[in-house]
């Protein structure tokens, strides 16, 4: 009797070992949280940079496609360009009964990717050209994160 009792106990110190080794321990875990943390705080910035890099990309792209539409605007209109205070409005339908518009020159009202409408005033280097705008995130106009072209093309190293 006495084998059949040791044999016994063997076995039962073997479930307990082996019930040991079947979960991690405190340190393990900490261990994988602290690479998987390291691992973040290598890759998160690096993919708020690019994001940063998609919208600034993105407003260009709004921008430029918006002065295209003035260009054709102003093509048609023997090089005159609209009021800056309708010129996006003028873009889109036509003000009252003008021969010469063959609109509309976009589909729809340019957005920007925070949401809010590209803007539009006369430019300070020619009184008769208008500069297309972002108001940028915050939504406020004259503000320091305003997006023009040029600081864009500044900002993602785009060339003109």
């Amino acid at each position: 009797m006495v084998n059949f009792q040791s044999a016994r106990c063997r076995q039962r110190s073997r479930a307990t070992k082996s019930a040991r080794r079947a979960g991690f321990t405190l340190v393990e875990v900490l261990l994988v949280l602290a690479i998987l943390g390291a691992i973040a705080a290598m890759v998160v910035p690096d993919l708020l940079s690019r994001q940063n890099k998609a919208l600034s990309d993105s407003v260009l792209i709004s921008i430029k496609s918006t002065e295209q539409a003035l260009k054709m605007y102003a093509i048609d209109h023997s090089g005159k360009w609209p009021k800056s205070d309708v010129a996006i409005k003028t873009m889109l339908e036509a003000p009252g009964s003008d021969p010469q518009w063959n609109g509309p020159y976009l589909e729809s009202s340019p957005i920007d990717p925070w949401g809010n409408e590209l803007r539009c005033r006369q430019s300070k280097d020619s009184k008769s050209r208008l500069k297309i705008y972002s108001v940028g995130p915050d939504g406020k106009e004259g503000t320091d994160d305003d997006v023009f072209e040029k600081d864009v093309a500044r900002r993602s190293g785009a060339g003109k």
